[in-house]
């Protein structure tokens, strides 16, 4: 047959199919590639923006948390949140026994002005709209042993689930601590409060080499007993039953409280249901032993314990600030109150005394 000018033979037409896909093929690898390049490039310009940074600016950039136990000030903290790159903040509701009468047994959250002058809603509102998650934190009983009441953690939970129906609360973050003999207790705890609403649990840096075969023969409960046997921790029985779990990696010694977090990073790899995070305790004054604050290391060094907290953070995926007043005393000199305007910026060279 002769061939018609213009026109493909059906010999030619697998071969034109060829050279299309092989075209094709091309243009794919040439743009996988540019993409590639331009990630890798984006991430060598990040490299450098870091590297001419001081360690003030590191610190701000670094993914923390910040821990509020008194906070009578909350425009001091949406303005320091924004300026410090905080992205989480602990809120303390109070001890469930100390407000139970007046308010949690009445479905109220304790008033404005009882522990701090603010209202839960409104203040959740400001720190959801520049992006601040929020745990809620508590503990049941001024004695950590006193599990008596355990059943107000229902109510507790339900007003905490009721409340993140009009705004974002990731956790109720019990700050519970308890001896050996009690850990029954504690674990039961924290299943009853979970089933209602999301988990957050406090862990002793102690907690994260001991042998749950040390507390589980203080357990009355066999059938209890035996649904932790895969567990090998107290830590690992405590992520088991909660969704969050944040360790108090205290202590004045960079080299140790690292070694808390890296301890903490290991024993979280056994449970992918759970999220770990670690707190350092920075505070001045506080009603924690001097060996587990790091404030003389922050006074010592500035720049190294800056340095400190971006490295961590970026290691560890965030790093948590214990806790906010006593931060700001040691960065700014003065205790935040609600006369006084946020102060801000570069940290001041603060007289401090071991009194």
């Amino acid at each position: 047959m002769e061939k018609i000018k213009g026109c493909l033979t059906n010999k030619s037409i697998p071969n034109y199919i060829f050279v299309i896909l092989i075209g094709i093929i091309l243009i794919f690898l040439i743009v996988i590639i540019s993409v590639a390049s331009s990630k890798s490039g984006q991430g060598d310009e990040d490299q450098e923006d870091i590297s001419t940074l001081t360690p003030w600016e590191k610190y701000k950039k670094a993914e923390k948390y910040l821990y509020i136990w008194e906070y009578f000030t909350p425009d001091y903290i949406i303005n320091m949140c924004k300026e410090h790159h905080f992205t989480r903040v602990y809120l303390s509701i109070g001890c469930i026994e100390t407000f139970w009468d007046e308010y949690y047994s009445k479905g109220n959250f304790p008033a404005k002005g009882e522990i701090g002058s603010i209202d839960y809603e409104e203040f959740i509102k400001k720190l959801n709209a520049i992006n601040v998650e929020v745990e809620l934190v508590t503990f049941l009983s001024t004695e950590g042993d006193d599990f008596s009441n355990m059943a107000r953690v229902d109510t507790v939970a339900n007003m905490v689930k009721k409340l993140a129906q009009k705004v974002k609360i990731k956790a109720l973050h019990f700050d519970q601590e308890c001896s050996r003999t009690e850990i029954e207790n504690l674990l039961n705890m924290y299943i009853r409060a979970d089933k209602i609403f999301p988990v957050s649990a406090i862990l002793r840096p102690g907690w994260l080499s001991s042998k749950l075969s040390n507390y589980k023969k203080y357990f009355t409960n066999q059938t209890f007993y035996e649904s932790f046997n895969d567990c090998e921790t107290l830590v690992d029985a405590l992520m088991k039953v909660t969704k969050y779990t944040d360790l108090m990696a205290y202590n004045k010694d960079y080299t140790v409280v690292e070694s808390y977090m890296e301890k903490l990073k290991e024993i979280n790899g056994r449970h992918s249901n759970n999220e770990a995070k670690n707190i350092v305790e920075i505070g001045w004054g506080s009603n924690v032993p001097e060996d587990d604050t790091m404030h003389q290391r922050y006074i010592e060094d500035k720049d190294k314990f800056f340095n400190f907290v971006y490295d961590m953070a970026k290691k560890y995926k965030g790093i948590t600030i214990h806790y906010y007043e006593r931060w700001y005393q040691s960065l700014y000199c003065i205790w935040p109150t609600e006369s006084k305007p946020y102060d801000g910026g570069e940290p001041k060279n603060c007289t401090y005394s071991s009194k």
